[in-house]
């Protein structure tokens, strides 16, 4: 899939708030629950006002969305001079297009052409999606606690 992507703008609210709810219910269906849905309105909105979230376009069509941003004190980060990716989601009716992959790719190439390594987590039980992570790329650093569970914990190359 031929995808643009591009930071989101509040008219890309709507949007995105879809893409995150949507995505969200398909991973419950799988009793997967990795995020809260609901979705906290206000909290989807500060995504974006910070400049911290960037949407996935193909055919005109918002497929996917995804956050950097900066982080401190991450348990997992060999440094603090990297990104934090979080939210990466595709609507549904876009999944097994290749969206997602384009998507990692993006981030690797963002990474290395800032020169800055970007960190990101999963949950631990999530064995597809730790499997599609390594598959795209990403180096896997290795588990940590988290609350009553554990997190995988990868990186860009």
């Amino acid at each position: 899939m031929d995808i643009s992507i591009r930071k989101a703008t509040t008219e890309d609210f709507g949007a995105v708030l879809n893409i995150l709810e949507m995505a969200t219910l398909k991973l419950l269906a799988k009793d997967v629950h990795q995020w809260e849905y609901p979705w906290d309105e206000n909290e989807v909105k500060s995504y974006i006002e910070t400049d911290s979230f960037y949407i996935a376009c193909a055919d005109n069509q918002t497929v996917g969305c995804f956050g950097l941003k900066d982080f401190t004190d991450n348990p997992f980060a060999e440094d603090n001079n990297g990104l934090y990716f979080y939210h990466l989601a595709v609507h549904p009716q876009y999944s097994g297009s290749g969206a997602s992959h384009s998507i990692c790719r993006w981030v690797q190439d963002y990474a290395a052409k800032q020169n800055i390594t970007i960190y990101f987590d999963c949950w631990a039980g999530n064995i597809f999606l730790k499997k599609f992570y390594t598959e795209s790329g990403f180096d896997y650093i290795g588990d940590f606690p988290e609350e009553d569970y554990f997190i995988s914990a990868f990186k860009t190359k």
